[in-house]
C-alpha cells in the first residue's frame, strides 16, 4: 500500500512540550531515584536499575511535570476516614491537618520534583485530586458517600483556594519550583469518586467549580502569584470537557488560562476532540493532561497522540504514571500493596522497584526526543503523522505510527522546500519478538524534488528528521 502526505505550515502553532504526573509512583521511594529522573526528564542516555539488572535507555526529555497536591494526614487525633479499597501509595500527604502546617510532608514527591527540575524539566503544574480530608463533607478524601455528591464543604471553598495558593507560594519561595499553572479539580464530573473507591477523588458541580475558580484567582493574586494561570477542568473525556466548558459562565471562562483534558475517550474519528477545540476556540490553549492504558506495545498511545495533535491541537501532552504495574506504565512498577501499613489503615508501604521497560517507553521517545518545546506543530496531511519544525535549527521532524500492514508513504515537503537533505531515520517495532527494534537508528532516507518516500513496516513507529528546512 502507498499514500501521500502533504506537510503544510499553514496554521502552525507553538509546542509547550511533553510531560508526566508524579502522584503515586513518586509518592513511593522511587521519588528519590536519580536514575529515573535522568531517564524521564533528561535527554542523555541513562542507566536505570531494575529489580533484576541494569538497563540503558534513551532519555525522554519530558519537560512538563504535574505535581499532585495531597489530601491525607495521619497526625495524632486525626479523624480522617480511609476508603477500604485504597492502598498507601495512592494516599498523598497534605501540608495542613486543619490545625497546623507541616512543610516536611510529602518528601518523596517533592524529591522527584526537584530532581526533575535539575534534569531539565522547566514547566510545572500543581493539581489537586481531592481537597484535604478535613475540608470534605465526610472526612474521606476518596469521595462523598455517593459519587454524584460534592465532597468539598461549602464553607471551605475559599479555604481550599487559599490552601492551593499558599503551597504554590511556598514552592516558589522555598523549593525553587515556580508553578506556572494550578488545576483545582480532577475529573470533577465523574460519579466514580465515592467513599469506597481505590484512590483519592472529589466530585464538583459546575457551580462549585465556578466558585472555587473565582476564589482561587483572588487567592493567587493575594499571594503575589498573578502570573500563575488557572487550568480547568481536567475532565476524564473530551465530551465531558465540552459540556463543562459550555456550562461555565463567561465570567468563569475569563479566569481560566488553559483547558486541561484527559484522554480516556478513544474518539477514533476525532469528533469529540474537534468539538472541544471548537468550543474553547483557538485563543485558549489546551493540554492533554493525562493519558494511560494497559497496552505495553505503545501503538494505542501513538495513535492517541496523533489524534490529539490533529483534532484537539493541544500545546502539551502528558502521560499519567510512567512507572506502573500491569503494563500501564512506560516502565513496569513493582509495588507492595498488600502488606498492612503501620501508619494507617490502608495496606501497602511506600516501597517500589522498576521491574523492566515496556515497548511504549521507546515509542514515546520518538515524539519527546524529536518534537521539542518551542517547535511549531505543522499540518501533516494524515492523522497518523505528527510534523514539527524547529525554525532556529532549520529542522523538520516527522513521526509516523503504522498500526496496519506494510506501506510506502511519500511525504510532500514542497510547501516547505524543494531541496531537502536526506532524512535521518529511527524505528521502533511495536511488537514483542526476537530482534525487534527499539528506537533504532536506520539508514538515511533520500528525498528528491521535495518528496520524501519511506517504507513503513507493519506495527512500527518511525521518526524522520531532516535538516536545512
Amino acid at each position: 500500500m502507498s499514500d501521500e502526505r502533504v506537510v503544510d505550515p499553514e496554521g502552525a502553532y507553538l509546542w509547550d512540550g511533553w510531560g508526566t504526573c508524579l502522584s503515586w509512583w513518586a509518592n513511593t521511594e522511587l521519588g528519590a531515584r536519580d536514575d529515573l529522573a535522568a531517564a524521564l526528564f533528561g535527554l542523555d542516555a541513562a542507566g536505570v536499575k531494575t529489580s533484576s539488572r541494569g538497563i540503558e535507555l534513551p532519555g525522554l526529555g519530558l519537560n512538563i511535570v504535574r505535581y499532585n497536591l495531597g489530601a491525607c494526614t495521619w497526625t495524632d487525633g486525626s479523624a480522617m476516614v480511609e476508603s477500604p479499597a485504597i492502598v498507601r501509595r495512592k494516599q498523598i500527604e497534605t501540608y495542613h491537618d486543619g490545625e497546623a502546617w507541616n512543610w516536611s510532608a510529602d518528601p518523596n514527591q517533592r524529591s522527584m520534583l526537584a530532581r526533575a527540575r535539575d534534569a531539565g524539566a522547566d514547566t510545572f503544574e500543581m493539581f489537586s485530586v481531592s481537597p484535604p480530608w478535613w475540608m470534605t463533607v465526610n472526612r474521606n478524601p476518596s469521595g462523598a458517600e455517593r459519587g454524584e455528591q460534592d465532597n468539598l464543604e461549602f464553607q471551605y471553598q475559599d479555604a481550599f483556594a487559599r490552601y492551593i495558593a499558599a503551597v504554590a507560594r511556598r514552592a516558589r519561595d522555598d523549593w525553587g519550583i515556580r508553578f506556572s499553572s494550578v488545576e483545582p479539580f480532577n475529573e470533577p464530573s465523574l460519579t466514580a469518586w465515592h467513599a469506597r473507591q481505590n484512590q483519592e477523588g472529589c466530585h464538583f458541580t459546575i457551580g462549585a467549580q465556578e466558585a472555587v475558580i473565582e476564589y482561587l484567582r483572588r487567592a493567587l493574586d493575594d499571594h503575589g502569584l498573578g502570573d500563575v494561570l488557572i487550568a480547568a477542568s481536567d475532565e476524564c473525556r473530551y465530551a465531558d470537557a465540552v459540556v463543562t466548558w459550555q456550562k461555565f459562565t463567561e465570567g468563569a471562562k475569563r479566569l481560566i488560562g488553559r483547558v486541561n483534558v484527559h484522554a480516556y475517550e478513544p474518539d477514533e474519528r476525532g469528533r469529540s476532540r474537534t468539538e472541544l477545540r471548537e468550543a474553547v476556540g483557538e485563543e485558549i490553549p489546551i493540554w492533554q493532561s493525562e493519558y494511560s492504558e494497559g497496552e505495553p506495545d505503545g501503538l494505542a498511545m501513538a495513535l492517541s497522540i496523533s489524534r490529539d495533535i490533529r483534532y484537539l491541537r493541544p500545546t502539551g501532552w502528558v502521560c499519567w504514571q510512567p512507572v506502573e504495574a500491569l503494563d500501564w506504565g512506560l516502565l513496569d512498577g513493582e509495588y507492595d500493596d498488600r502488606t498492612p501499613n503501620p501508619d494507617g489503615g490502608a495496606p501497602g508501604t511506600l516501597e517500589g522497584e522498576v521491574g523492566g521497560v515496556n515497548t511504549k517507553y521507546h515509542v514515546l521517545a520518538h515524539y519527546t526526543r524529536h518534537i521539542r518545546p518551542g517547535m511549531r506543530i505543522l499540518r501533516s496531511g494524515h492523522t497518523n503523522t505528527v510534523a514539527a519544525h524547529d525554525p532556529s535549527a532549520r529542522r523538520l521532524a516527522l513521526v509516523t505510527v503504522n498500526d496496519g500492514r506494510k506501506r510506502t508513504v511519500t511525504y510532500d515537503l514542497r510547501p516547505l522546500t524543494r531541496d531537502a537533505n536526506a532524512a535521518r531515520v529511527w524505528v521502533t517495532d511495536a511488537i514483542d519478538a526476537p530482534g525487534a527494534r527499539r528506537y533504532a537508528r536506520r539508514p538515511d532516507a533520500d528525498s528528491r524534488d521535495g518528496l520524501l518516500t519511506v517504507v513503513h513496516e507493519a506495527n512500527t513507529v518511525t521518526t524522520m528528521e531532516i535538516d536545512g528546512i
